[in-house]
């Protein structure tokens, strides 16, 4: 039957549906494979991605140790005096301060000018402070008083300059922004600038003097209000004078919160990590709500590293610390970590130098067990990696099976399309006899 286009329209049979029964229960077994095979491995590598997030923060917690050492808090009985501040490693101990004078800055006043924009005259103004100096030249035509004062302002030394009126004149106000004799200013004029710019010829309205304290009753002198060489490693801000023999005490301490805080940081990302696990790795054979990794052997090999981490000797000198539960890091039953903040403070007390020594040799081995893990090359990558490379297989197969699928319908389609124009043969034929038959059985009848 060339003229049938319709599968089933020669026959009356739904052969469509037929087909694709067929196609669909070839496919079934192979894609619910495949499906299975998919959601397991997108399943892992979903679990695997919380373990290394995990695994890396614990790993940045744990390289914020390497080189650990005991930072110093440095306090002042009275701030609003003598404030403090430590850098590097100053001594520990206490000083008493005393602050006789504040350091002051310098400032010079012109004479009145009748017009700030007078004519000053053409010259060079020499300008000398600490060491250093500056000559800025003038011409008629760019020499009144806003000139000068600008070109001092854009000058390099620690000089600001300002015009204030004075009644119906103007004064050029020069100011020291360094204190201390080191600001002092000195100013000469030559050729034709006019004389007043001069710091002979101008008033001294504020003088410039040092800092005067003393540290443990030792006499000192200072420049600048901010003193930072005089105890190593501190800075003293000088805010105001003491009076009669008050004293202020500084005090330089260990600072063992800070070094807490970066151990509960540790401890905090290790607890976390504990916790990712336990998730991924958990048993319910009752719930039906097992982990994803159960029984992984990833996660079995990270858990047994982890479970000595705080009671394995590190190498360090003898008589030093040599386990981190020496600090007061311990783990309880459930794999959990915890800091005594108590035992650290004792131990900090007792040898200060074995601790840093302690923690710094506990972030470099631990570091290279995580590394060995969270790494670009470590075994979670790797496993990452095969789940990838198995997603990738997964796809290729689907689109075999789709092509394979596809093939399958074709023929199954010539099938029956041949079956139909069979099928409609024996219709038509049957059909014909039928009207022959009757034809006769009417003749019969006659």
């Amino acid at each position: 039957m060339a003229g049938i286009s319709s599968l089933g329209v020669g026959s009356g049979l739904d052969l469509n549906s037929l087909v694709t029964s067929l196609v669909r229960a070839e496919r079934s077994p192979t894609e619910s494979r495949l499906n299975r095979s998919q959601a397991a491995a997108e399943t892992q590598l979903s679990a695997l991605g919380r373990l290394r997030s995990a695994v890396g923060e614990l790993e940045t917690r744990i390289g914020g140790l390497s080189n650990f050492d005991v930072s110093r808090s440095a306090s002042s009985s009275a701030a609003n005096k003598v404030q403090v501040t430590a850098e590097g490693n100053p001594d520990l101990g206490s000083f008493s301060v005393r602050v006789s004078a504040l350091a002051s800055a310098q400032s010079l006043a012109t004479s009145a000018f009748a017009d700030v924009d007078q004519d000053l005259g053409s010259g060079s103004l020499l300008i000398e402070q600490g060491g250093e100096s500056v000559t800025l030249e003038f011409s008629p035509e760019r020499a009144t008083l806003a000139d000068v004062r600008d070109a001092i302002n854009a000058s390099d030394l620690d000089v600001q300059a300002v015009i204030v009126r004075d009644g119906d004149s103007s004064r050029l106000l020069l100011t020291s922004t360094a204190t201390g004799s080191a600001g002092e200013m000195t100013l000469s004029v030559t050729g034709g600038l006019d004389a007043r710019l001069a710091s002979s010829e101008m008033t001294e309205t504020a003088a410039a003097a040092n800092a005067s304290f003393s540290v443990n009753g030792l006499e000192l002198s200072s420049s600048s209000n901010q003193v930072e060489d005089v105890i190593p490693g501190l800075t003293l801000n000088l805010r105001q004078t003491t009076e009669g023999n008050e004293t202020v005490t500084v005090t330089v301490a260990q600072d063992r919160a800070g070094a807490g805080n970066k151990l509960e940081a540790m401890v905090k990302a290790y607890n976390g990590l504990v916790d990712t696990m336990k998730s991924l790795g958990r048993v319910d054979p009752e719930g039906g709500k097992s982990g994803p990794l159960v029984g992984d052997a990833t996660l079995r090999a990270l858990q047994g590293r982890l479970g000595g981490a705080f009671t394995t000797p590190q190498a360090v000198e003898p008589g030093q610390p040599t386990m981190m539960l020496d600090l007061g890091l311990s783990v309880d039953v459930e794999g959990r970590a915890s800091l005594n903040a108590s035992t650290l403070d004792e131990a900090l007390m007792a040898d200060e130098a074995g601790v840093e020594a302690l923690v710094s040799a506990f972030a470099t081995r631990f570091s290279a067990v995580i590394e060995g893990f969270a790494g670009s090359g470590g075994v979670i990558a790797s496993r990452t990696d095969g789940l990838t490379a198995q997603l990738r297989r997964v796809a290729d197969q689907r689109a075999s099976l789709d092509l394979r699928m596809e093939q399958v319908e074709t023929r199954l389609r010539t099938q029956f399309s041949a079956l139909d124009a069979t099928l409609a043969q024996f219709q038509n034929t049957s059909e014909f006899l039928g009207q022959q038959l009757a034809g006769l059985a009417d003749l019969n009848r006659r």
